[in-house]
């Protein structure tokens, strides 16, 4: 079972479905303008869920801030340090009220499923669904695949170290980084990171 979290179009979905034919993808997506295209590839392929909600460290209601680049909307606000990266795509257009729900609590309402890979990609959002997830990740979790921002331009966004910290309490280290983006002035901003589980799967072991 795999959720991916700020799905989007479903693009990443499709690539591990595709590798992983006997797996399901729980696609949490709040940004209304992936509605139609979600829909359509849950038709056309049963092992494809959407849920067109945000994820969170608690659940009820927040502002989702919906930019002119979609790939930059958020539930948290852009700084000015994002308009010197992305001058037009990183301004709100509007905000709406979106659900939010932890994956701890959606699992327990479906039957608690075996959460082996988790994908997060939700703009600064991160540390907080990881919160929101420490069950499934002390139980069945083995890879966490998720954005990392060394220098957060988003308003109350977590950086990697928190992150880093907070998966090793966990039993998880880094297995590594990639595809690093930087400011126009050189300061690295972003990247992706895979960490694994390394006492379930048997290798290094993770800090303590």
């Amino acid at each position: 079972m795999t959720p991916d979290t700020g799905a989007s179009d479903g693009r990443i979905s499709r690539r591990l479905l595709r590798k992983f034919p006997k797996a399901h993808a729980y696609a949490f997506e709040p940004n209304l303008l992936y509605f139609d295209s979600l829909q359509q590839y849950a038709r056309e392929d049963s092992r494809f869920h959407p849920y067109f909600l945000a994820l969170s460290d608690c659940e009820g209601e927040a502002d989702l801030h919906i930019t002119l680049s979609p790939g930059n909307t958020s539930l948290l606000m852009p700084t000015e340090v994002f308009k010197q990266i992305d001058s037009q795509g990183s301004c709100v257009k509007r905000s709406e009220k979106v659900q939010l729900v932890t994956i701890d609590n959606w699992a327990k309402r479906n039957g608690n499923p075996e959460i082996q890979l988790m994908k997060l990609d939700i703009q600064g959002g991160e540390l907080k669904a990881l919160h929101g997830a420490r069950y499934v990740l002390q139980h069945s979790t083995l890879l966490v695949y998720t954005e990392i921002w060394f220098n957060c331009p988003y308003e109350g966004g977590a950086i990697y170290s928190e992150i880093d910290l907070f998966l090793r309490e966990h039993g998880f280290a880094l297995y590594d980084i990639f595809k690093p983006r930087y400011h126009p002035n050189g300061l690295i901003m972003w990247a992706n990171a895979v960490f694994l589980n390394s006492e379930r799967l048997g290798i290094y072991p993770a800090d303590r």
